[in-house]
């Protein structure tokens, strides 16, 4: 009997336990309201990965608790950006809420996605999170009715669309460095988060880029029009076709970052300069055939390659093109 009263003495006491480790029971984190109003986005950099923007944030919430000496305009800070000017500052109080709001002007970093370059299109995030107050202290909500791109946004040759705001509880695994702490320690701090997609307003710029290695594969082609045996215009053709195709290569290059990843631009430089090469092995081959007296069967193959190749070369150009226009 004793044994079955101290048992249940012992499941009490644990469900008291229970119970007063209860999140329901615990108070939750504050929240603080965040908003976005993007006024500009200008100096798209695929060479270094950034670009430039500008745009209000404000804050509203209750001075009470981890929050009654809370300063968000001095603490909050761009996790993938950096400010480059602060501005328009508004700090005040609307009934028993702190409001404060401020226009940011920063440089952000974005990694591009350039698979599809020159068709390409993006969406860019900024993320603000608070330096010092951890998710226990303060949790961000968005303002989603409230927050918008501006309709004067102007940038050259892209348009801005479909304004997403999101907030999202980031963990950091490290201590950093504080010894006083486990080594294994973590913190959660909340995260606003903004995103914003741009797409090329036309298909100009990917037009002139590409003309010059379309039009130099296509010269190179008609040297199948010219005897083998006329060795200066046969072969000048090719070897033109090659350097321009090369130097648009170069320029195309120098539009984006170095890296091991293979963007449609580059795979159809690559291809052109395949298929020239093709047409000069093929010029040596008729001149060779023509030499030895087999100028029908050297004709011949002139006849084919002049279809079949321009056909496999534009063919696959145009599916390429088709492919990744979104």
């Amino acid at each position: 009997m004793r044994d079955r009263q101290q048992a249940v003495l012992m499941m009490m006491a644990a469900l008291l336990t229970l119970l007063a480790g209860n999140p329901a029971a615990a108070q939750a984190a504050p929240q603080v309201a965040t908003g976005a109003y993007v006024s500009k986005i200008e100096s798209l950099n695929f060479r270094e990965n950034k670009y430039a923007i500008d745009f209000y944030v404000w804050f509203r919430w209750k001075a009470e608790g981890p929050l009654a000496d809370y300063k968000p305009l001095d603490s909050f800070e761009l996790i993938n950006g950096k400010i480059e000017n602060k501005s328009s500052v508004v700090e005040k109080k609307i009934g028993d809420v702190s409001y404060a709001t401020v226009r940011v002007s920063a440089t952000m970093s974005e990694t591009w996605d350039l698979a599809r370059f020159p068709f390409d299109s993006h969406s860019i995030t900024v993320k603000i999170e608070d330096s010092s107050l951890t998710a226990k202290d303060l949790v961000f909500v968005a303002d989603k009715s409230n927050s918008g791109l501006g309709d004067e946004i102007d940038m050259a040759g892209w348009t801005a669309s479909n304004f997403v705001t999101d907030v999202q509880t980031k963990v950091y695994r490290t201590n950093y460095g504080d010894v006083s702490l486990p080594t294994n320690a973590s913190s959660e701090y909340s995260r606003f988060m903004f995103s914003v997609d741009i797409e090329r307003r036309s298909q100009g710029s990917a037009i002139k880029l590409l003309s010059t290695v379309l039009l130099a594969t296509a010269v190179a082609f008609v040297a199948f029009l010219v005897k083998p045996s006329d060795l200066d215009a046969r072969f000048g053709m090719g070897i033109g076709s090659l350097f321009a195709v090369t130097a648009s290569a170069f320029i195309s290059a120098s539009l984006v970052p170095d890296s091991g990843e293979m963007t449609l631009a580059d795979k159809m430089h690559m291809i052109a300069l395949a298929f020239i090469f093709g047409t000069l092995l093929l010029s040596a081959l008729c001149l060779k055939l023509e030499v030895s007296r087999r100028r029908e069967l050297a004709f011949r193959i002139d006849r084919i390659a002049v279809v079949v190749l321009p056909l496999l070369f534009y063919g696959w150009a145009a599916w390429a093109i088709a492919h990744n226009i979104r």
